[in-house]
Parts: structure tokens; sequence; C-alpha cells
């Protein structure tokens, strides 16, 4: 008689193996599926920054010719979305009251600022503006302020309050969730833009920043809705 050979049952650790080898397969195709879905939305994402970048160097390229059309000089920083006015346009050094003629130039820029607001190519893209007070490193010892954090912070007050007054619209423009987009800071000497070692380069860090934010897209709400929700898991 022909005798049967019997096949041995794979051991137990084969079984295992395959298993393991089955779940890693698993898991590294949920990896690639959830890294390509971070890709696809981080270049939209991308390309939607570059838009608002794009909008607001655009804004600020107008309002600043604008202003120029009037005699105004300022300078934009199209990198982090601010235009720029110096303090001596503005201020007497020390002082938080606006100038005859600064007040000119404050009015002329809210003009400028409301017509911008409402061109079809910026409206509702606007989130937060920023009206930014900032003062060089020298103590200030003039008996009205106690330090250049009061004297940076009147400074965007009163900037605001004449901007608003010549103005009146512009205290009543919101963003697309309907919040008020103005807000006024002051930022003292802790946010120079040259070195205060130098009498030019303190005249440069007395100043006063308009800053825009511009508005979220979709997309990016999107992809933090997205990331809140699997850090939560």
């Amino acid at each position: 008689m022909r005798r049967r050979t019997l096949q041995p049952d794979p051991p137990a650790s084969d079984t295992f193996t395959i298993s393991i080898s089955d779940l890693m397969s698993g898991l590294l195709a949920i990896f690639i599926l959830v890294l390509s879905y971070f890709v696809l939305n981080l270049s939209q994402a991308t390309a939607q920054l570059t838009q608002n970048d794009v909008t607001r160097a655009e804004l600020l390229r107008f309002m600043q010719e604008e202003l120029e059309r009037e005699g105004i000089k300022v300078t934009i920083d199209d990198q982090h979305g601010i235009l720029r006015i110096s303090e001596g346009v503005l201020f007497d050094v020390g002082l938080a009251d606006v100038k005859p003629q600064g007040r000119v130039v404050i009015a002329k820029l809210g003009k400028v600022l409301d017509t911008a607001l409402e061109m079809e190519q910026f409206k509702g893209r606007v989130e937060t503006i920023f009206i930014e007070g900032h003062t060089d490193n020298v103590p200030i010892s003039n008996g009205i302020f106690p330090s250049n954090w009061e004297l940076s912070t009147k400074r965007a007050i009163n900037t605001w309050l004449v901007m608003s007054s010549a103005n009146p619209r512009l205290p009543w423009f919101p963003n697309e969730k309907g919040e008020l987009i103005f807000s006024v800071s002051g930022y003292a000497d802790t946010r120079p833009i040259a070195s205060n070692d130098t009498e030019e380069g303190r005249l440069k860090n007395r100043r006063i920043d308009i800053r825009f934010s511009m508005t979220p897209s979709e997309e990016d709400k999107s992809i933090v809705k997205f990331v809140r929700k699997e850090l939560e898991r």
C-alpha cells in the first residue's frame, strides 16, 4: 500500500506573522489615504493663502497710490500686510495729540480705506484691521505718560478717534462673521523695525501701523475642523 504523507499544519507563529502582516498592510493603506487627504487640502489651503496675500497686497498698493495722489507719503509692508505712517506726520515727539496736519492725513486715509472696503475685489475679504502704536526704546519722562506703553496706546486710540470721526461709516464695517473689524493696540518699543542704536533707527520705530488680517477661506476652516476632530479621538 502506498503510504500517504501527511502535511504538517503551519506553526502557530506563522499564522500570527500573517495576521500582523495583514494588519500592517491595512494600517499603511489608511496612512496613505490620510496623507493624500492632507496633501490635497494643504495644496488647496496654500493656494488660498497665496490668494489672500495677493489680495491684501493689492489693497495696500491701491491705498498707497490713492494717498500719493493726495500728496501723502506712506510705506507698505506686503509681507506682513501693513500700511505705515511715521510719527512726524501725525505727532510731536513724546505727545499723543494728533497735529492739525496729521488730522488731515488721517481723515484722507480713512476716506481711502472706506472706498477700498466697499470695492468688489476687497469687500468681505478683510477680517480685522489693527491700528497699532509703536515707539522707540527711549524712556518717556515728560510728566504726561508714565511709560511708552501708555504713549503708544494713546496714539493708536487718537488715530482711530480722528479717523472714525472724519469717516463715520468706518466703525460699522463688519467682517464675514458680522464682527466689527477695527481694533486698537499699543506696543511701546517691543516691535522695532530698525535699530534703536541710531537716531535714524529710532525715528523709524516711532510710527503708526495699520495692519490688515484677511478672512480665512472655507478650505482653511475645514482643515482646522478636521485636525481638531482627529486630535480629539
